[in-house]
């Protein structure tokens, strides 16, 4: 009877001393994770903001041709837009867009042909050309006739598709005389990457001038009718000019701007 009492005995004192042990590593597996997860998120906090980080900033004069950087194994390209001036395929566009490329890609309504370079002007327009005009030529005005507030329209060619599919549009930008440039039609415009180069198209669909660049957020220079036909005109290129309006009084000057222009791509490597 003894012996019986004293091996209960020992036994609850095992239990006992199994179920301390088992609270003090619980305990210590608790306190483990408090200390490891505010190490953690001290660690975390001092992660500096990825480099990939967006970041907005205007630069003093921005171009408007698109930068598309693909992966290293990849072409590196600039996006633009042209429009023919002839019926030659003989095409107008940004400087900035078509220089220094390996090869320069005319794209327009799902058809692609190589485009070479013909000059470069000291402004900053360049005349290119492919086998033959798709589309129709541009015209200009006799005398440029825009003014202050004059509504007018200019767009990056891959943006017209879209556009046209909401019934177009009349105009999307507006002629500024408050700061006065000897070469260039300066324009109130929200027009972004892609629109270098891009005709820009009176009421009449005439075109006014050619998109150059950015300079500040809502203002835009286009070099002027007067600066590209002389230089057209410079390397015997024969375009038309014309008073009369090429569009009716209520059509889209979008649907004009399709018909006459194209994307232009600048492979750079």
């Amino acid at each position: 009877m003894h012996h019986s009492v004293s091996v209960l005995g020992a036994a609850s004192t095992a239990r006992a001393e199994l179920l301390v042990r088992i609270v003090r590593l619980a305990c210590g597996l608790v306190i483990g994770c408090a200390i490891n997860g505010f190490a953690l998120q001290r660690a975390a906090a001092q992660v500096p903001f990825s480099p990939f980080q967006p970041v907005r900033q205007m630069e003093a004069a921005k171009p408007l041709a698109r930068d598309v950087t693909g992966p290293p194994a990849a072409s590196q390209r600039l996006d633009g837009t042209a429009f023919f001036v002839d019926d030659l395929g003989h095409m107008l566009t940004a400087r900035h867009a078509v220089a220094d490329c390996a090869r320069i890609v005319v794209s327009k309504e799902g058809r692609a042909v190589t485009a070479h370079v013909v000059a470069l002007a000291a402004s900053d327009i360049a005349l290119i050309k492919v086998p033959r005009t798709l589309g129709l030529a541009a015209v200009f005005p006799r005398a440029n006739t825009s003014v202050a507030n004059d509504m007018v329209f200019a767009e990056a060619y891959d943006r017209l598709k879209p556009m046209l599919a909401h019934g177009g549009s009349l105009g999307n930008a507006f002629v500024d005389t408050t700061l006065r440039d000897p070469e260039h039609l300066v324009l109130r415009s929200n027009v972004t990457f892609g629109t270098s180069g891009a005709p820009v198209l009176d009421s009449r669909g005439l075109v006014e001038g050619v998109v150059s660049r950015r300079t500040t957020v809502d203002r835009v220079l286009a070099v002027d009718a007067v600066h590209a036909k002389s230089f057209l005109a410079e390397h015997g290129v024969r375009f038309q000019e014309d008073d009369r309006p090429q569009m009716s009084g209520t059509a889209s000057r979008a649907h004009r701007a399709a018909s006459i222009s194209a994307r232009v791509t600048c492979l750079q490597q």
